[in-house]
């Protein structure tokens, strides 16, 4: 990719110019398909929906896993693809993707659904396509969460749209808030098709180190420890919250 074409992609994408955080997360997404789903990873081939450009599903790839990843946005699978790697990327739309039933042992989910325009919709295709017994990591905002994940304000997503794209607009961030979360308690509705739902926020919390937790793993001890027992608590405050969902194991005749 030329230094032009870079330099095009990190204005689109802010995230790009720090690129380890991505990747931090693309091992702990591994990580948790292994410890909560008993994923064989190295074995794997996972579908990570709404892929954008790509940094994460790479780093989706270090183990040996076949991943392939999805976007509707041209010009990030450009990105994605232009950067060389061993994952694949399709065009495609997550309410409707281009795969067979039952061609995935694991699906990617992270900060998807507040992002289209049929949610359930994606979970079903989700669902369809991931093999019996296979695995989604689900990660997810809802509309009462503290500390908005994507433009980091607080209460943000609490505020009618109009206000939240004035707030937006007059510190410069973006012309409207576009993000559709649904209300904490409708999450569970949202993710109904699956068999297994478990969220493991607060299990990953305390393990930092294995999940890539780089701000924890700074704290003083004490602190660590403190924020260990109140996993649960935290877990639920934070802006994200990190599901495993389990499609059905369907008996072989």
């Amino acid at each position: 990719m030329s230094s032009d074409a870079r330099s095009a992609a990190i204005a689109r994408y802010a995230f790009l110019h720090e690129p380890e955080g991505r990747r931090r997360r693309g091992a702990r997404i591994l990580a948790a398909l292994e410890d909560f789903a008993g994923v064989d990873v190295a074995s794997a081939t996972i579908l990570d929906v709404g892929c954008s450009a790509g940094l994460m599903t790479e780093a989706l790839t270090a183990r040996g896993a076949d991943v392939v990843g999805a976007d509707v946005d041209f010009a990030s699978l450009a990105h994605a693809v232009g950067s060389g790697g061993n994952a694949r990327y399709v065009v495609a739309r997550g309410e409707q993707l281009p795969f067979p039933d039952e061609s995935f042992d694991a699906v990617v989910c992270n900060h998807v659904y507040e992002h289209v325009n049929d949610p359930a919709a994606v979970v079903r295709e989700t669902h369809r396509v991931l093999r019996d017994g296979g695995a989604c990591y689900f990660a997810a905002g809802h509309t009462l969460q503290l500390v908005e994940p994507h433009h980091h304000l607080p209460f943000l997503s609490w505020l009618p749209r109009g206000i939240a794209s004035a707030w937006l607009r007059a510190l410069g961030r973006d012309s409207r808030y576009e993000e559709r979360f649904v209300a904490p308690w409708r999450l569970r509705e949202l993710l109904a098709p699956f068999a297994e739902l478990t969220l493991v926020s607060a299990q990953m919390l305390r393990r930092p180190s294995r999940y890539g937790f780089t701000e924890i793993e700074r704290l003083p001890r004490p602190m660590r420890q403190a924020l260990a027992l109140a996993a649960p608590l935290v877990a639920r405050l934070a802006p994200t919250w990190i599901f495993l969902l389990r499609k059905r194991a369907v008996p072989k005749p």
